[in-house]
């Protein structure tokens, strides 16, 4: 089984697009590091950004095509592909499970109880040939606490590992953009795959504060090198 660090994708829209038309042949737990709520919020407003930039687009070709007509209203040529309600989506969807852990102590306990054991249905076995886990947004959880060290994460990291080693499944660790829509997203370096560059102490007790507020004595590696212990990069 192989754990990878994934950065193809850019949003949690394209993520799940993806897992939509994957291979059929095999399951996928998406571990969401965030409430239900703020991943459902995150999905509706990428949601309505597509559909601003597909009626966007839809206007300016009636305006080319029609320069002196002005539509009452314009709307996107076609839905979302996550909007259609298929058949095809019904049964992707019964191959993608979804569990969402908002804290750092809920992730890892999810992880060493891992895995539900009502996932896999005799049917799915029957129709499956391989098992997926991915975590989404697991740096973005970490950054701005305490356990953004090199210690912190290398627990996490020990934890999902384990967790995939024991069930002999796959591991994916994926960074996704919250602000897709920002004109500044791509340079973000505190959102997805930007965080792999970022550099963290070793312990969280190994930061010192002099007395005018900065701190010194601060050995940093970066996550990237961090994580090399236990993933590779995924090529492509």
């Amino acid at each position: 089984m192989t754990n990878l660090i994934c950065t193809k994708y850019t949003s949690i829209l394209h993520l799940l697009e993806d897992l939509v038309h994957h291979d059929t042949s095999t399951t996928t737990d998406l571990i969401i590091c965030s409430t239900r709520e703020e991943f459902l919020d995150e999905v509706v407003t990428q949601l309505d950004h597509h559909h601003h930039n597909s009626s966007t687009s839809v206007g300016r070709q009636d305006e080319e095509d029609a320069p002196d007509l002005v539509p009452a209203m314009t709307t996107p040529s076609s839905s979302h592909a996550l909007l259609s309600p298929t058949l095809f989506l019904l049964s992707a969807s019964q191959r993608c499970r979804l569990a969402f852990c908002p804290s750092i102590t809920t992730l890892r306990g999810y992880l060493s109880s891992y895995p539900p054991g009502h996932f896999i249905t005799p049917e799915l076995k029957v129709h499956c040939n391989g098992h997926h886990i991915m975590i989404v947004n697991l740096l973005r959880q970490h950054h701005g606490t305490t356990e953004f060290t090199l210690q912190g994460l290398s627990h996490t990291f020990a934890s999902a590992v384990s967790a995939a080693h024991r069930t002999r499944r796959s591991l994916r660790l994926v960074e996704l953009r919250g602000d897709i829509g920002s004109d500044h997203h791509h340079s973000d370096p505190d959102q997805g795959s930007g965080l792999w560059q970022a550099q963290v102490p070793l312990l969280s007790t190994s930061i010192k504060i002099r007395d005018d507020g900065a701190s010194w004595g601060r050995r940093t590696v970066s996550v990237e090198k961090v994580a090399s212990r236990w993933f590779r990069l995924e090529s492509g």
